[in-house]
């Protein structure tokens, strides 16, 4: 993408910015740094850190080829941005959230959840997931059947891996899994689109909670690596 123009640029997206598309202040007025798409009201709309923001821009690179006359690759407007977005306003201002607050951010912007249990031949076996809740960034509730393959595995060996992701960030986390019953929790977690899978309600018996627990984690969040126990 070509950044050496003297236009101005969204300081958080690098779009071209015009008065047409600039963002919205906390009293309505006209924001002069971001374009609408990332600021609104006196707010960002949405938590990104900066390899989050490139990996979504890069999802319009067509149509900003289209627009700049240009032909770049994804690997050619990526390291464009990698170089040109440290500069831009938004992210030169420090980020001062640890890591696992970055990462209980993360969890929050994900729906879908990866979860491996092990199987009778001791091999990993991952589903995608519906995330129900989330307490920081490393205990996750999924609902399941309590017929299901995953449920048998973790009944044998509760051992699990979880993993999530969303733009480019990342957590991997091994821990165990709970498989929980009473009706009380089941009641507690339950959620009206539930009834499509559980057509008994709360106390369907084949209605069963999964609480996954994480004891390790690795990280990659905004260019950061870091391995470390919970």
């Amino acid at each position: 993408m070509d950044f050496d123009r003297k236009q101005p640029f969204c300081q958080s997206c690098g779009m071209p910015l015009t008065d047409e598309i600039r963002g919205t202040n906390a009293d309505g007025s006209r924001n002069e740094d971001y374009c609408v798409y990332c600021y609104k009201n006196g707010e960002f709309t949405q938590a990104f850190t900066m390899t989050q923001m490139i990996e979504f821009c890069l999802q319009f690179l067509d149509q900003w080829n289209a627009q700049a006359g240009l032909n770049l690759t994804p690997v050619q407007a990526k390291e464009q941005m990698l170089q040109h977005f440290p500069h831009l306003k938004r992210w030169k201002e420090k980020d001062g959230r640890t890591l696992t607050e970055k990462a209980a951010a993360l969890l929050a912007q994900c729906e879908n959840v990866t979860i491996a249990s092990i199987d009778a031949n001791g091999f990993p076996r991952p589903v995608q997931m519906s995330k129900i809740k989330a307490e920081g960034f490393h205990e996750i509730w999924m609902a399941t059947s309590a017929r299901s393959v995953k449920v048998e595995d973790f009944k044998h060996n509760n051992k699990a891996g979880l993993c999530y992701d969303h733009y480019g960030d990342g957590v991997a986390l091994r821990g165990t899994v709970e498989v929980i019953t009473d009706d009380a929790t089941r009641k507690e977690m339950w959620e009206d689109w539930f009834i499509h899978h559980f057509p008994g309600g709360p106390t369907d018996p084949d209605y069963v909670l999964l609480r996954f627990l994480g004891t390790e984690a690795t990280f990659w969040i905004n260019g950061e690596f870091s391995h470390s126990n919970i």
